[in-house]
């Protein structure tokens, strides 16, 4: 996308109606840039703080959810650095969002990190041994696993089925590692976004059919994310069912597919991709 001028910087011997016409399109200007500076803003909340480097990385290496590792890991220093970062953070001094933030942005760091190790012979992360259960990840001075992160303290402690949309586990049926950080400002509108891209996509998180049963008759399938089958727990308290926890962020035509066939719906799991999520 090409950047327009700012309109103070029109030619002035192209200004044909005095003083006022300038003054006009001067303030333009102004207003122009001054909205240019919030845009810039609004595209890096955290860019300052904690999560800054971090975040740096990602606008910069991860495109649609699939990651440059040769050129992340030309930078694992600077991913190092954070990680240290991360080494002295103090989670318990953090109000619930920011925490959050954290432990997600936590989880899929180590992961990147994890993965750079072995780069770039890797070809799946289920090729690296013990990669979930090492206790080798420093946050605030106490060491944790990748498991830990996501069982004991995501899952245990946030009760945030939307976590499963954010926390990625460098596979390509994983939902798509943000090109930035999470951040506590924005984590509500970050969860919804991931949880609405993940279920768009056809191929790794949802679609819905109705298809010729196997003797006759029309079967009415919803295929699923196999993420929903082993969290299935987690999309189902409070009474509710996968289907309707997830319908909020379906896609239009997906809420009418399930509208149409409340209780008669088939769930089948997609199969899942563990292959990495590279480019």
């Amino acid at each position: 996308m090409g950047e327009e001028r700012p309109a103070a910087l029109v030619r002035l011997d192209a200004l044909k109606g005095g003083g006022e016409a300038v003054n006009f399109i001067l303030a333009a200007g102004l207003v122009g840039l001054t909205l240019a500076a919030e845009v810039s803003t609004a595209l890096s909340p955290v860019a300052e703080g904690l999560h800054a480097p971090y975040d740096a990385l990602l606008r910069a290496h991860v495109k649609d959810g699939a990651v440059d590792y040769g050129a992340l890991k030309g930078r694992e220093k600077d991913l190092d650095a954070y990680l240290g970062a991360l080494a002295k953070a103090d989670p318990a001094r953090l109000g619930r969002e920011d925490r959050l933030a954290l432990w997600i942005n936590g989880y899929n760091a180590f992961t990147l990190k994890l993965v750079l190790e072995n780069y770039p012979g890797v070809k799946s992360i289920k090729e690296i041994p013990r990669r979930w259960s090492r206790k080798r990840w420093s946050v605030g001075g106490t060491m944790f696993s990748i498991g830990e992160i996501e069982h004991e303290i995501l899952r245990r402690e946030f009760d945030e089925p939307r976590i499963h949309f954010a926390i990625v586990c460098a596979s390509k049926s994983c939902p798509n590692l943000l090109s930035e950080a999470y951040a506590g400002s924005r984590i509500e509108e970050q969860l919804a976004g991931a949880a609405r891209g993940f279920l768009k996509d056809a191929q790794r998180g949802f679609r819905a059919r109705s298809e010729p049963g196997l003797l006759y008759g029309t079967n009415h399938n919803v295929y699923l994310s196999s993420v929903f089958k082993w969290f299935a727990a987690d999309f189902e308290k409070g009474g509710k069912t996968v289907i309707e926890s997830i319908a909020p962020y379906l896609p239009a035509e997906g809420r009418r597919f399930i509208e149409e066939h409340r209780g008669a719906i088939s769930i089948r799991y997609l199969d899942y991709d563990w292959s990495l999520n590279g480019r």
